[in-house]
This record gives structure tokens, sequence and C-alpha cells, in this order.
């Protein structure tokens, strides 16, 4: 049995894949998993194809007993649903078990079928994808406003412009729309190597949220 490890973040000048590597690391230690066989990728995940993304080599390397692992299943690819349902069943198909070390979520050979488990899955990678295009509008919007009151809308440099809570907002969506008190929501953060305060969350909640 290979255990495979599968990471890729977006832009390695404005993410860090050591979070995803964390999240990796504990899982397998939790499961009693050794990583053979670690893949890590600085690629969009939306203007690049599967094989440029090392997806289709891993899938030819892929056997039956094999143990699969990423993060989240937008690191696969969040903007096709055909392309993850294939690279999904190319996995289970082969005899092989894909874990999802965010949710915990683990979709085995047998699971091919459960559609409700496999969609359940693939909506975490679209609402990465809803977040990535409200944040953009929300610039869009702010952009203008600053433009039309005659402000710069350059940054200083260095500026902080992104947060070590973006590459989580879909696991926190979730955990919010189950009902998970926000409380609770910093300590399965912490839980994932994202140390934030309940002020630090909440802020992030209003910039990236509204008023959820």
């Amino acid at each position: 049995m290979t255990t495979f490890a599968y990471i890729r973040v977006s832009d390695s000048t404005k993410q860090d894949s050591s979070n995803q590597r964390f999240t990796i690391e504990g899982y397998a230690r939790e499961l009693g998993l050794t990583v053979h066989n670690w893949r890590e990728f600085n690629l969009s995940g939306s203007k690049t194809t599967a094989e440029a993304r090392g997806i289709d080599e891993l899938l030819s390397e892929v056997k039956a007993g094999d143990v699969v692992l990423v993060s989240d299943i937008a690191r696969l690819g969040r903007d096709s649903i055909h392309q993850l349902l294939h690279t999904i069943t190319s996995i289970t198909t082969k005899g092989a078990t894909l874990h999802l070390c965010y949710s915990k979520t683990t979709i085995a050979p047998e699971d091919v079928n459960d559609l409700p488990k496999v969609f359940i899955a693939i909506g975490e990678a679209f609402a990465a994808v809803r977040f990535a295009e409200e944040r953009s509008q929300k610039a869009k919007v702010a952009c203008e406003r600053r433009k039309a009151a005659g402000l710069h809308n350059g940054r200083k440099h260095g500026a902080e412009v992104r947060s070590k809570l973006d590459d989580h907002a879909a696991f926190i969506l979730r955990e919010l729309e189950k009902g998970t008190a926000k409380t609770a929501l910093i300590g399965l953060l912490k839980d994932m190597g994202v140390s934030v305060t309940r002020q630090g969350l909440y802020k992030w909640m209003e910039r990236r949220l509204g008023n959820l």
C-alpha cells in the first residue's frame, strides 16, 4: 500500500503550502499512516489542466489499496464538476481511497455509488469558488467606491492582502451552516494548526462573509 499526499497552492507568492502539509501530516498520524509520496504544485486550479497539476500522473500511479490524502477537495480542482467526478471515480474505481483531511471525509471504493456523500464533498470545492468570487466582487466594488471618492486604489508596500483563514473558507462555512458555535470553531481551527482569536475570526467573517 502506498500513501500519496497531494498539495496545491494557486500562487506561491500569496499562499503557503505549510498549512496543507501540517493538516495532512496530523491526519496521517491519527490514522497511523506514513506518507510515502508527496506531490506539491504551485498552480491555479481553474486556469490549468489536470495534466499540468499532476493529477493525471497521480491517477496513473494509484493502485488498489492505496491511499490519497488531500487537505480538501478543492486542491484537486474546483472549476469543473466533470473533472472532479473523474478524479474521484478514477481513484475509487482503482480500489484506492481518497481522504479529505480538513473535514475528515473518506471516499472509499464502496462509496463510488453513494451520490449524497460524493456530492457533499464536491459542494465544498464549489463553496471555495463562491468565496473567491465574492472576494473579487467586493474588491471591485471597493475599488470603484474609492475611485469615485478620489482616493488612491493602490496599497502600501508590504500591506497584508490575505488572511490565513482564506484557505479554510469552505471548512468555516460548512461548520457555521452545521450550527457549530464560534468558540468551538476556533478550537477546530486550532486543531488544524490555524490559531485565531475570537476577535480575529469575527473580523474575518465580517470582511469575507458579510453578516453571516
